[in-house]
């Protein structure tokens, strides 16, 4: 199957089917190429590919950069995680509006996130490995965040249909301002 980028409610936000071959030996997946993706419209330069190692329950983000803001391209390797985009450009028409989904190895599916966004996930599964790759540069001098809980944003964490008993997160990931706080410090 050949790679299939699907739009989103939000923007510039992309799910995109990987390119996979199965045979005798397994499976073949490629997550990105230049080209492909240039032509689809996806114009960024990946600088910097992570992979993290989480457990049940761990929490990260909503995270973005004020500076140098990051563009991401996520795929799960083992695992569920829940993944939240949510768009902080004050001149896009989704601005505070986010795209949440599910994402599975098994679904071959990976998610494109523009500059401008806050990020977060959640691990449902016992374990997880998730990659993503970056554009840009990491500044921790401009990292900031949205609380991920926030009830004005609503965003509906499956934590109870997966069992999370224990959200595990840093106290930073737990203080970050809600996102009426966000927008009113940035008048």
């Amino acid at each position: 199957m050949a790679f299939a980028f699907e739009n989103t409610p939000i923007d510039g936000v992309i799910l995109i089917h990987s390119h996979t071959y199965f045979d005798d030996r397994g499976l073949y997946k490629k997550v990105y190429e230049k080209n492909v993706f240039q032509e689809a419209g996806i114009r960024v330069e990946f600088t910097e590919t992570s992979d993290l190692y989480s457990q049940k329950g761990a929490l990260r983000g909503l995270h973005y950069q004020t500076n140098y803001s990051q563009a991401k391209l996520i795929h799960v390797v083992t695992g569920i995680i829940f993944d939240v985009a949510l768009d902080l450009r004050r001149e896009s028409r989704t601005f505070g509006k986010y795209f949440a989904t599910l994402l599975k190895p098994e679904d071959h599916c990976a998610v494109y996130i523009p500059e401008g966004f806050a990020h977060g996930f959640i691990t449902l599964s016992d374990e997880a490995i998730f990659s993503y790759q970056c554009s840009g540069k990491y500044d921790p001098a401009s990292c900031g965040g949205i609380l991920w809980n926030d009830p004005d944003l609503g965003i509906p964490w499956p934590l109870k249909e997966y069992g999370v008993d224990r959200v595990i997160c840093t106290d930073k990931d737990k203080s970050w301002p809600t996102f009426k706080e966000y927008c009113s410090a940035m008048r």
